[in-house]
């Protein structure tokens, strides 16, 4: 089976994506290919996609000649799966597999496209209580699974994003998750790796490798420096332990996945969304995360995580998903 991945150009969307076709490929003899859908032009994008949604209410055979004339020209004749994650590109995917009459899947809210040009829908979190989605999941798919620490490697990485999610910092926020950086390392001996993402401030990124300079990894990796994309399963195996701020849902569910301890870290004050929180909850709940403050003590939670059977656990959400998916795609197979 050819399977197309619909890319917006964001890592954390494409990496969703992967997941699912690679998922399948465990049980089905296909490979993919990553297709980057854009604009044909630039200007007034917000307004092109508010008509292209508007279009999209009926795919009409003009309407659909209408919404992909709006993207550069893309021939998916030869796939028979196409995949997306992103809101950019639900319109996209519901038009362009309908005119190749292909099945497809959407990963996320259908932000008002009609569930019924999509073969699948998954979704986390049902933050518009869209009632026609297929597949509600726990933890978002992605890449990544729990894999076998032969040693422990001294090392904690910290993964750190940005304003999103109700979440929004300042300098003194970053100023105090560095002073407590510094205290875990003197008090574990172990060396932070630093991992900054697109929604990390260029100032802030600035602040946090300039205070840590004499403390840090040389695998650190630092968005703004135009390094491009990272293999994030090479720096999982680099380190014993994950901390990630709260306000992305994809590092979290990667961490997650990654089978290692995983405490989430947030500003005392800050105003989060609702869905967001009780996803982290959920999280909380089974086991997955120990949620944490920027001025607590790391160490005193580090050595008591209380975080187990988390890999069997996500081993079976995996297998779950992917037997829903395949049988929503009349391609059931035995695993």
């Amino acid at each position: 089976m050819k399977v197309a991945i619909l890319s917006d150009g964001l890592d954390g969307h494409i990496n969703q994506s992967i997941g699912i076709a690679e998922l399948l490929g465990e049980s089905t003899n296909s490979t993919y290919k990553i297709i980057d859908v854009k604009l044909k032009y630039s200007l007034f994008r917000g307004l092109q996609y508010i008509y292209i949604k508007r279009l999209s209410k009926k795919l009409t055979v003009r309407n659909i000649k209408i919404i992909l004339s709006f993207f550069k020209k893309i021939d998916l004749s030869e796939y028979e799966l196409i995949i997306s994650t992103g809101g950019k590109i639900t319109v996209f995917n519901a038009a362009v597999s309908k005119k190749y009459n292909k099945k497809n899947i959407h990963n996320g809210s259908l932000r008002g496209v009609s569930s019924n040009y999509f073969s699948v829908n998954l979704i986390s979190v049902d933050k518009n209580k869209n009632k026609y989605f297929d597949i509600e999941t726990i933890l978002p798919p992605n890449r990544f699974s729990p894999f076998k620490q032969v040693r422990k490697k001294n090392k904690s990485l910290f993964l750190i994003g940005g304003n999103g999610s109700g979440y929004k910092y300042k300098k003194k926020d970053f100023f105090e998750l560095c002073q407590q950086i510094i205290k875990y390392t003197n008090d574990s001996g172990k060396i932070p790796v630093i991992v900054t993402s697109r929604r990390t401030k260029k100032s802030h990124e600035l602040l946090i490798k300039d205070y840590l300079q004499d403390y840090l990894d040389d695998k650190s990796v630092w968005f703004h420096s135009g390094l491009g994309r990272i293999n994030l399963l090479n720096v999982f195996k680099l380190v014993d332990e994950i901390f990630v701020t709260e306000d992305s849902s994809s590092m979290i569910s990667e961490s997650i996945s990654s089978g290692l301890n995983v405490f989430t870290i947030a500003p005392v004050r800050v105003k989060k969304n609702k869905d967001h929180l009780n996803m982290l909850y959920q999280y909380e709940r089974m086991g997955f995360i120990k949620r944490l403050h920027f001025d607590a003590t790391f160490i005193d939670h580090v050595a008591n995580p209380i975080l187990s059977g988390k890999c069997r656990k996500i081993l079976n959400l995996k297998r779950t998903l992917k037997i829903q998916i395949l049988h929503k795609l009349n391609k059931l197979c035995p695993t």
